[in-house]
């Protein structure tokens, strides 16, 4: 029995989040004492993220602060692992001399040995191109609430956008077996989860996506299954056809656009055309005129001029989606992007952005006018002492608006209800409760 105290702090998405969860799952399988206080750990593993510079600093934030503690002699290791172990090792090393060890992707199985037999500092279990397809074999200890999950379809991806470092960092797309994927989900509310939320770098691109979701729908006990991470360029009118028939595959597609002017979508690499973008809101929208799309767009890409932008502008306008993400591009070194002329001005792009921060609002103003007065199925995630926090079935974990219903009564967390919505501001949805559901 290894009595050791470990915690896990993650950074990042959804999909390092599982990788967080394997983690905890094979310490606690290996005998470690896990703890989600870091001021009790004598170990402090941190999974980053490095997708952008932006998160890159955000995790070399965190490793400076606990590598101070380790130089003071509070933690006996500190180990590092995930994206930015797999994409910057050897600055890594020379950074931050005090981390006993940096942990690429393939060895994340490993972590419980590797703890163990690590003696010095500047240990290096990295391999160049990572494989690591996680299975349902992997441990894996639950961080969200018990009553939902992500479940993982693929690992990788092969689209090669001309921005994006996702496939330098996490390997070539690798599908998870249908088998597999259905006995985690199997696995998963036989102990107590009901919203089963998927994802992949691109969900879309498992080729056997309708077949897996028809599975899905058998399982007993299981309520609400969301798709995120949706490739548009993978999306079909069959997909949505059935998502829309379903009694459990929400309405709710999570489907990044990154952009709306052809000729900048021909430089990201996205292999679409907007025309074939609006064809997939028009058509979702057709069979259910309140289908939820949330997207993301990209602005400052290099080389976009204000005609470009403003056809971003306008397609955003007329397609109205449900949820809006904004990002100012990135140019991340190894990416074809990078090595483009072109670049857009820093004031340009943040007068872009606000511009379209304004759009997104009117978004939700206009999503709330909708709502108020309606009845909507609903989930507590946690409670408060004054109300229950939770989401409406439009809305995802982490990225999409709260609910916060006022009059809770003795709800549980994980109880789906019905709820009439009585009005709401920026990111909160306010209701009351009618009944459970």
């Amino acid at each position: 029995m290894n009595k050791l105290r470990v915690s896990v702090i993650n950074l990042g998405c959804p999909k390092n989040r599982i990788d967080a969860e394997i983690i905890l799952g094979s310490l606690a399988q290996a005998g470690y004492l896990v703890t989600d206080d870091t001021n009790e750990a004598e170990v402090v593993i941190i999974n980053t993220c490095a997708f952008i510079e932006e998160a890159i600093e955000e995790s070399a934030a965190v490793i400076e602060e606990y590598e101070s503690l380790r130089r003071k002699g509070m933690l006996r290791k500190l180990l590092v692992t995930g994206c930015l172990s797999q994409r910057n090792t050897t600055e890594l090393c020379g950074r931050f001399p005090w981390v006993d060890a940096f942990i690429g992707l393939d060895s994340i199985p490993d972590i419980p040995r590797i703890i163990k037999e690590i003696n010095r500092q500047g240990e290096v279990y990295v391999y160049a191109k990572p494989v690591w397809n996680p299975a349902q074999d992997q441990p894996r200890l639950l961080s969200t609430p018990q009553h939902y999950a992500y479940l993982r379809l693929a690992e990788g991806c092969s689209n090669h956008c001309s921005y994006c470092t996702i496939p330098s960092i996490r390997g070539d797309l690798r599908l998870r077996s249908v088998d597999g994927i259905i006995e985690e989900a199997v696995n998963l509310v036989n102990i107590g989860v009901k919203e089963l939320i998927l994802i992949a770098q691109d969900t879309t691109a498992h080729t056997e996506l309708t077949g897996i979701l028809e599975q899905l729908e058998n399982i007993d006990g299981l309520r609400w299954i969301r798709l995120l991470y949706s490739h548009p360029a993978h999306v079909t009118e069959k997909l949505i056809e059935q998502m829309v028939k379903s009694k459990k595959i929400l309405n709710y597609m999570d489907m990044p656009i990154q952009h709306l002017a052809d000729s900048v979508l021909k430089r990201m690499n996205r292999r679409i055309l907007s025309s074939r973008i609006k064809e997939i809101v028009k058509t979702s929208r057709e069979f259910d005129p309140d289908f939820v799309l949330r997207t993301t767009v990209m602005v400052g890409f290099p080389g976009e001029t204000d005609l470009e932008y403003q056809e971003l502008v306008n397609g955003l306008e007329e397609l109205e989606f449900t949820h809006l993400g904004i990002f100012a591009y990135s140019a991340e070194e190894g990416t074809n992007a990078a090595t483009m002329e072109g670049a857009v001005e820093k004031e340009v792009v943040k007068e872009r952005i606000e511009i379209l921060i304004d759009l997104a609002e009117k978004y939700q103003t206009r999503d709330m006018k909708k709502k108020k007065g309606t009845i909507q199925e609903a989930v507590v995630d946690f409670i408060t002492p004054d109300s229950a926090v939770g989401r409406l079935w439009s809305s995802a974990p982490e990225i999409d608006r709260l609910l916060e219903i006022t009059n809770p009564g003795d709800i549980a967390p994980g109880t789906f209800t019905r709820v009439e919505i009585t009005g709401g501001k920026d990111d909160v949805i306010v209701a009351r409760r009618i009944e459970s559901a």
